[in-house]
C-alpha cells in the first residue's frame, strides 16, 4: 500500500501518468459552452496532429526502425493527452484528439529548453482549466485559474523548441528560439498574436453573454493555411560582376523561415536563365533553407528520429535577410529567381506517394519570384 502511494505521488510530481484517459474531457464537452472556439480548433493542425496521414506514415517508419518505444516520444507532442495518461493503445477518444482543449488548458508550466515536451501537466487536477482571463466564471462546468503562461510564447515552446534526446544535442525544433532572437519578440509580440489572431466576441456564449475585446482564434493559422505565405518574403535580384545577386527579406514573419518541422520543411532558391530569343539555358539550384540531418552512418537526408548530426542548416531570419549569388551564363539575357516552400522535404515524397499518403494539403507554394533583364 505504501509503495503504491509512493508511486502515485511520484507520478504526480513528474506531471505524467497520474491521470487516466477517462479523466480528461473531450472537445465536444468544451464545445457546449465554447462552440465557436471548438469549431475553429476542429479545422486546425492541432486537432489533426495525431490523425494526420503524413504523421502516421512517418510514425510507422520510426517504429519500424527504432521499435515501438519510439511512440512515447512522438505522442508527447502529437497526442499529448495520450502521453500524460499513458494511453498508449489510444483507447480513449480524447487521446485521439491531437492537441486537445483539456490538455492545453491544463498545462501549469513550461520550461523552454532542449528537452522535448517541456510542459507540466497537472495530473492531480486534470479538469482544472487555465486561461488568459482573470474574470472568467465557468460556473460548475470546471474549475478555473488565471494563467499568465497562456499569454506567453513560452507556452508554445513546450513542443516548438527542443533537441534530440539521443545524446547528440542535434536541434530538432527551433521555432521558439528563432522568434526569441527577432525584433518582434523584443517589441512584445508573441506567437499567439499571429497564430491565434484576436477578435472581439464571446469566448463562452454557451454560458455567458459577456462580449470581450479580445478572444483568440483557435484555428491556429500557419504555413498550410491558404494565403498565409503570400508576400511573407520579398526578393530582389540584380546582375553584378558576372553574377546574379539575390536578396531575400523576411520582414513579416515573427521567426526565422522555414521554421517548424525540423528536417521536414524546406525553402529552395533556384534561378532559371533564358537567352535572347527566350530559349531555356537551364536552372541553377542556389540555396536550400532549412535543416538536413545525417544518421550514424552518414546517410543524408534522414528524418529527425534518425538524426545524429546536422549536415546542412540555413534559415532566413526574422526582421532580417539572406543574400545569395550564382554565376550568369554568358549568353543569358533574362533570369527568373524562384523561392519555393516545401512542407515536406522532396526527398521523402516518393516513399509517401508509394504508400498512397494524401498529400493534397502539402503541395509546395511559391513564396516569391524576381525576374531580371541581363545586360
Amino acid at each position: 500500500m505504501k509503495r503504491r502511494l509512493f508511486l502515485v505521488v511520484l507520478l504526480a510530481v513528474l506531471g505524467h501518468g497520474a491521470a487516466s484517459a477517462q479523466d480528461l474531457r473531450p472537445s465536444s464537452f468544451c464545445g457546449a459552452c465554447h462552440g465557436q472556439i471548438r469549431r475553429e480548433w476542429q479545422s486546425s493542425v492541432m486537432a489533426k496532429s495525431w490523425k494526420s496521414p503524413v504523421f502516421q506514415a512517418f510514425l510507422a517508419d520510426a517504429k519500424a526502425t527504432l521499435g515501438d518505444t519510439t511512440l512515447a516520444g512522438c505522442i508527447s507532442c502529437h497526442a499529448p493527452a495520450a502521453a500524460v495518461t499513458a494511453d498508449y493503445k489510444f483507447e480513449s477518444s480524447v487521446s485521439q484528439e491531437g492537441v486537445s482543449c483539456n490538455f492545453c488548458h491544463n498545462i501549469s508550466a513550461v520550461d523552454p529548453s532542449s528537452k522535448p515536451a517541456s510542459y507540466t501537466f497537472d495530473a492531480v487536477h486534470p479538469l482544472l482549466m487555465r486561461g488568459p482571463y482573470k474574470d472568467a466564471d465557468p460556473g460548475k462546468a470546471h474549475d478555473f485559474v488565471y494563467s499568465e503562461l497562456h499569454t506567453k510564447a513560452e507556452l508554445c515552446a513546450a513542443c516548438h523548441e527542443h533537441a534530440s534526446e539521443n545524446g547528440t544535442g542535434v536541434p530538432i525544433e527551433n521555432t521558439y528560439s528563432g522568434w526569441k532572437a527577432s525584433d518582434v519578440a523584443s517589441e512584445g509580440e508573441v506567437c499567439q498574436d499571429c497564430h491565434m489572431k484576436p477578435y472581439s466576441g464571446q469566448a463562452a456564449p454557451g454560458i455567458s453573454k459577456m462580449k470581450r475585446a479580445v478572444v483568440h482564434s483557435h484555428g491556429f493559422t500557419a504555413a498550410r493555411t491558404p494565403g498565409w505565405l503570400d508576400s511573407v518574403l520579398t526578393m530582389t535580384a540584380k546582375p553584378q560582376d558576372g553574377k546574379l545577386e539575390i536578396k531575400i527579406s523576411n520582414q513579416k514573419c515573427g521567426h526565422s523561415i522555414p521554421g517548424g518541422g525540423g528536417g521536414m520543411r524546406l525553402v529552395t532558391l533556384a534561378v532559371s536563365f533564358y537567352g535572347a530569343k527566350g530559349e531555356d539555358l537551364g536552372t541553377t539550384d542556389v540555396q536550400t533553407y532549412g535543416i538536413r540531418y545525417a544518421d550514424a552512418k552518414g546517410v543524408t537526408p534522414v528524418p529527425k528520429w534518425l538524426a545524429k548530426k546536422v549536415v546542412h542548416q540555413a534559415e532566413i531570419p526574422s526582421s532580417g535577410s539572406a543574400t545569395e549569388s550564382c554565376v550568369i551564363p554568358a549568353s543569358a539575357k533574362r533570369a527568373e529567381a524562384t523561392l519555393t516552400y516545401y512542407f515536406i522535404d522532396p526527398a521523402y515524397l516518393p516513399a509517401l506517394s508509394k504508400r498512397q499518403v494524401d498529400l493534397k494539403d502539402h503541395q509546395p507554394v511559391v513564396l516569391a519570384r524576381a525576374v531580371t533583364k541581363l545586360p
